[in-house]
């Protein structure tokens, strides 16, 4: 069957949710007029609370006397629906994620979804399909959901995840009001992790940056307070980014990992927009690593605004290719050593000033 949450967990309302404060007032301004579509996309990059979303909206569609106006509304955390969501037995939601140990969602899963969604509710309604990632949907797979989307049961409703809508079926895609999931704010995430973990705020900064700014590795990573920085942060050293030996090192360690490269290709992002900050202003408020200013200061004596604009793009262009069957050790091997020569070009230069 579909997986089924039986463990309890803590559960998060939609006010609790850190961001996605537009997403979640569409949500209930469908729910509160009455007008739910049969199923949603949402989609977004990974790590950055779209499930979390999912789940809240859940508990309030299902919840049988929620709290609040409808512009607000929470579910009340106390009826027979939501305290089977808090025990994870909640048995009219339904999770599409691939079985332990495999790759993607099996063919199987989805037909027995087909054959225990038409039954009636057993406790609330609609019945509730969260998909989480559905590109992990086999072809097969895929083209099975899609005869369940275009005759849906009245009374269940899709929540579709995916990191790029552009990787699902087109016609799953329309098949689905699609809700486009932008990353919390740095503020929000720094915030979250200060107020609600009581983390320091350095610490919380430091998360962020090596979270990528997504929420959902930040708060795992703030559970595990003594992991070492990622290696990748070296390359911001004078003396890493002139060694190109040194940075094939790291592109080796990176090797057939696509998350670490995604993870290398955010932190460079992150640290060329602070190499910018810093070279217009000098100010250490308006960069993400106040305490390598040293290391910013000799980037930016070395690269014009132009050059950093340029070699940004060009990490944006890998990044939207990463999803491809590319080897990741070989991109990041291109990816640093291109801006390693674009930095060593260049002799130190006079700073602009906004």
């Amino acid at each position: 069957m579909p997986e089924r949450r039986r463990r309890e967990r803590a559960v998060t309302g939609l006010s609790a949710v850190v961001g996605h404060r537009d997403v979640i007032a569409r949500l209930r301004a469908s729910r509160a007029r009455g007008r739910l579509a049969p199923a949603y996309l949402l989609h977004g990059e990974d790590g950055i609370g779209k499930r979390t979303v999912a789940e809240a909206w859940t508990r309030l569609l299902q919840c049988r006397a929620p709290a609040g106006d409808p512009a607000e509304a929470e579910a009340c955390g106390a009826c027979v629906s939501c305290r089977h969501h808090a025990a994870g037995t909640h048995p009219d939601v339904f999770r599409l994620v691939p079985r332990e140990e495999a790759a993607t969602v099996a063919i199987d899963q989805i037909r027995e979804l087909q054959a225990a969604l038409p039954y009636q509710p057993l406790i609330a309604s609609p019945r509730v399909v969260l998909i989480p990632d559905a590109t992990l949907l086999r072809p097969d797979g895929a083209n099975a959901l899609l005869k369940t989307l275009e005759e849906p049961p009245a009374h269940a409703l899709f929540i579709v995840m995916a990191p790029q809508r552009e990787r699902l079926l087109p016609t799953i895609v329309s098949r689905c009001q699609a809700v486009r999931c932008s990353p919390p704010s740095q503020e929000a995430v720094i915030g979250h992790l200060t107020a609600r973990l009581g983390l320091p705020a350095e610490r919380a900064r430091a998360l962020f940056i090596q979270a990528q700014g997504r929420i959902g590795p930040a708060i795992q990573a703030a559970s595990a307070p003594g992991e070492a920085a990622p290696p990748y942060e070296d390359v911001g050293a004078p003396s890493t980014i002139a060694d190109a030996v040194r940075l094939l090192d790291l592109a080796q360690g990176i090797g057939k990992d696509q998350e670490a490269l995604r993870g290398l290709l955010a932190w460079l992002t992150l640290w060329l927009r602070d190499v910018l900050a810093w070279r217009l202003t000098r100010d250490p408020d308006r960069v993400l690593h106040p305490d390598r200013r040293a290391d910013l200061a000799w980037w930016a004596d070395r690269l014009s605004t132009d050059d950093v604009l340029d070699l940004a793009s060009g990490l944006h262009a890998v990044w939207t290719s990463v999803h491809r069957n590319l080897n990741p050790q070989l991109v990041a091997e291109a990816a640093l050593l291109h801006i390693a020569q674009r930095v060593n070009a260049h002799p130190p230069r006079r700073q602009e000033i906004a």
